[in-house]
């Protein structure tokens, strides 16, 4: 009788229909008050520049998630990176213990934002992050995402994948030519069917307007989101991919016509793309220690511990007060391997429905997320310019590559996801010189200089490649 009845039990539980998805969104505003808020833009050269008015306002974008006891908050900000600090911040302000509870935020890295990372201040070395700005921008979050979790209702999720052809939207402006021609998005309705929000992932530096700019702006992924939210009348939120390269737009004239004409065609490429619907919710990360081998970010390691926590070799935490002797023993005469610290990042995985995401701290080269050294994403260009630095592609590394790994209806690839720790550069194509400065630089190899080190592309692409190793929900 005992063992009919559990039968019974066990047929029933299977016929109860899954846990239902939940969700809401919303977009709150954080352009900086230039008149009680003193900020500098960041993205251009080694100092900032002081903004003379706003031509479009910067958003923090949020999608809130629900499945069963689990709850996922993706938070997209409309600037230039967001530190790991930053987002542990934030993050334990929302979650508040509870382990139910995950937050996962990415950067578009819009280079007529604010300094975030401490990096362009008035002069070489002093930060032009305004602390006052930066806790206001999580305080709007906070109390957005808690009056999202009150308003979460019902929802399905489909997604869909494709390509969109990169020419005279971006292009690659460093050998050997390989551009990310991959879109994705993952749409949310309603029980009504009517959209709630839209996630579009697609790779390209935010720079149509460039370092004479004095405004600020969203640049492309403002009108892209716009367009989204106008055509569909739910949110919408971006998700910048593999920016390294550099992935920088194909224009041929730095205005706001071109950051229109732009955000309008991925807009509408994203929401062309057929979809199919999934189930299923996780997230999963895993830390990793990250040496820093960039000379600069020795020399002003106060930067970087504007949002970075200093680690030791055995992976004890160093007080940040050990920052300016490092940097000066290092001006003096050079720090070696042995002495130089770590810093931790981490590297995650979240899964939608039919979407997985793959969240990486840094902007990712191309080619070590979907490789192309056969020419095939140069897209009529040739693979290395004939007058440009030598490239052995003999050494470029073999796949399978990042996109390979993600096994999933509709795979996408994060970049500056909860942290930014600047280029990953494929190990085979990493050349600097040895002084100090780093200076001056191989032609062609900017990004070294801009990349906390060689290190960092082996350990975070081999973390990535464990997380996806994990079954999908």
């Amino acid at each position: 009788m005992r063992r009919a009845l559990l039968v019974a039990l066990l047929a029933l539980s299977g016929a109860l229909p899954a846990r239902a998805l939940e969700a809401a969104a919303a977009k709150v505003d954080i352009t900086p008050d230039l008149k009680t808020e003193k900020v500098w833009l960041a993205g251009f050269g080694a100092t900032g520049r002081r903004p003379t008015g706003v031509h479009d306002p910067l958003y923090a974008r949020i999608v809130l998630l629900r499945e069963g006891k689990k709850t996922v908050a993706l938070v997209g900000l409309d600037l230039l990176g967001f530190y790991i600090n930053d987002t542990r911040t934030l993050r334990a302000g929302w979650e508040k213990g509870d382990p139910n509870r995950s937050l996962f935020v990415n950067a578009t890295h819009t280079h007529s934002g604010p300094d975030t990372l401490g990096l362009w201040g008035p002069m070489i070395g002093r930060s032009g992050i305004n602390r006052r700005y930066m806790a206001r921008i999580n305080a709007r979050i906070e109390e957005a995402l808690g009056l999202l979790e009150s308003r979460l209702k019902p929802a399905t999720a489909s997604g869909g994948h494709g390509t969109l052809d990169p020419r005279g939207l971006c292009r690659d402006l460093r050998d050997p030519q390989v551009i990310d021609p991959n879109i994705g998005v993952l749409r949310l309705k309603g029980a009504d069917g009517k959209a709630m929000a839209t996630i579009v992932n697609w790779s390209c530096h935010p720079e149509v307007i460039g370092r004479e700019n004095r405004l600020i702006t969203a640049d492309y992924p403002g009108p892209l989101c716009a367009r989204v939210e106008e055509k569909t009348g739910g949110q919408c939120l971006f998700l910048n991919g593999v920016i390294g390269g550099l992935m920088s737009p194909d224009t041929q004239i730095e205005n706001f016509y071109e950051t229109a004409r732009i955000g309008a065609a991925v807009a509408d490429a994203a929401l062309a793309l057929k979809t199919e619907g999934g189930r299923g919710l996780a997230y999963r990360f895993e830390k990793a220690l990250v040496p820093v081998e960039n000379s600069r970010y020795l020399l002003f390691l106060s930067a970087l511990t504007a949002g970075h926590t200093l680690y030791a070799a055995d992976g004890k935490p160093l007080a940040a007060w050990r920052a300016w002797p490092l940097s000066l023993r290092h001006l003096l005469f050079g720090l070696p391997a042995s002495l130089r610290p770590f810093v931790e990042t981490e590297v995650s995985v979240l899964d939608i429905g039919p979407a997985r995401l793959l969240g990486m701290p840094a902007e990712v080269f191309p080619e070590l997320a979907i490789g192309g050294y056969d020419g095939r994403y140069s897209f009529g260009r040739p693979i290395v310019a004939p007058e440009g630095p030598e490239r052995n592609l003999k050494e470029a590394p073999k796949g399978p590559y990042l996109r390979d790994l993600i096994k999933a209806p509709v795979p996408m690839i994060v970049g500056l996801a909860n942290d930014e720790l600047g280029y990953l550069v494929p190990g085979y194509d990493f050349k600097i010189r040895s002084s100090k400065t780093m200076l001056p630089r191989f032609p062609g190899h900017y990004e070294e200089t801009n990349s906390i080190g060689p290190s960092a592309t082996k350990i975070l692409t081999e973390a990535a490649a464990r997380l996806l190793k994990e079954p999908r929900p």
